[in-house]
């Protein structure tokens, strides 16, 4: 693969998954994560309002949502995957958009999730996403997101296409999940897909 600088790594992202397209949707199957999901999504009131960031293709999550009868908006910044998601979800609405520069009405969600999508994002912006995330919830609205389970960097190859992935350590992550303002119910490593994630479960407000 090419080499890069640690400034076009979001670009680097960006191109990865506009290639990938519903390539992407065969590869996230392998992953089950129900029970987690199910947590999450048993906090949430009915018929609430829910935030994908990093949508992707919208299957599974903003797919298994809309099924549960929440509403849901998912955020990508791949055109190529909301594109695919507007045609795979047609039952939620989808956005362009980077969730490291969120542009949404604060407290206007009574949940947040994000899988696999902040490890893509360099870690220095981890904490602006996390405040972000804090300030479009409603008050004891609640977050859901994968992170890593160890810290690392690096350009590499993924599916065929460049990709790029940034990480803290897990113990760093929940400090600045909890300096965003949350209360944390859960943080724990979940192996599944021949890969380990991180996933955290935390509240605006008492959990």
């Amino acid at each position: 693969m090419k080499k890069y600088k640690r400034e076009q790594a979001l670009e680097v992202v960006k191109s990865g998954y506009d290639r990938l397209g519903n390539l992407y949707s065969a590869e996230r199957d392998k992953f089950d994560n129900r029970k987690e999901i199910g947590v999450f999504t048993s906090k949430l009131p009915v018929s609430g309002r829910v935030l994908d960031a990093g949508c992707g293709t919208g299957i599974p999550v903003a797919r298994h949502l809309v099924q549960m009868g929440i509403e849901v908006m998912g955020i990508d910044f791949s055109k190529t995957m909301v594109a695919s998601a507007r045609e795979n979800v047609p039952g939620a609405t989808f956005k362009q958009m980077n969730m490291a520069e969120i542009d949404l009405t604060p407290e206007s969600f009574d949940g947040v999730i994000s899988t696999y999508a902040i490890i893509h994002i360099p870690r220095e912006k981890h904490a602006r996403i996390f405040r972000s995330f804090h300030s479009i919830l409603k008050p004891r609205g609640v977050m859901l997101v994968s992170v890593a389970s160890w810290a690392w960097e690096e350009f590499a190859d993924y599916m065929g296409v460049d990709m790029f992935w940034s990480h803290f350590d897990p113990d760093r992550t929940r400090s600045l999940i909890i300096e965003a303002g949350f209360n944390i119910e859960f943080g724990r490593d979940v192996e599944t897909g021949g890969e380990k994630h991180h996933w955290v479960l935390a509240h605006k407000g008492p959990v």
